[in-house]
């Protein structure tokens, strides 16, 4: 994750299928159902994310049984997460955004920011350790 990788970042909706397997699947299997609920998608756009993220070889995944996330496609979740996290904080703590609001904003611009800006960030806001919500902000590292 040290963001000098010369591959190209993954697409925002296969971000936002990472983010998802590792928010409801933890360091375990994703069900479809929680998944599609998670991103209000269809089962069916699910399973075949699924099988798109495990052909990138970003996720394990077997019919009926969820998905995981393999190390690369949790290094790329925590990756984003991080970056929400921080522009959460951010939002709410000098732009003045309401609670309601940070999360969606954040939303759209976590797949904006460069590694790079989302670096600067960090040190502009002291590396927080939690967002406003308190959830654990992951380290520039991917630990958490």
């Amino acid at each position: 994750m040290n963001g000098s990788t010369a591959t190209k970042p993954p697409s925002s909706s296969v971000g936002d299928y990472l983010k998802a397997i590792w928010e409801v699947g933890g360091s375990g299997a994703a069900s479809t159902k929680d998944v599609a609920d998670r991103l209000s998608v269809a089962g069916a756009s699910v399973t075949n994310m699924f099988a798109r993220l495990r052909e990138m070889g970003l996720a394990e995944y077997e019919r009926y049984q969820g998905a995981s996330l393999t190390e690369s496609g949790r290094e790329e979740a925590l990756r984003l997460v991080r970056r929400h996290r921080l522009i959460e904080t951010f939002l709410l703590e000098h732009l003045g955004y309401a609670w309601q609001e940070v999360h969606e904003e954040a939303e759209r611009l976590e797949h904006a920011v460069s590694d790079a800006f989302t670096e600067r960030l960090a040190e502009f806001l002291g590396h927080p350790a939690n967002d406003p919500h308190g959830d654990p902000i992951p380290a520039a590292d991917g630990t958490l």
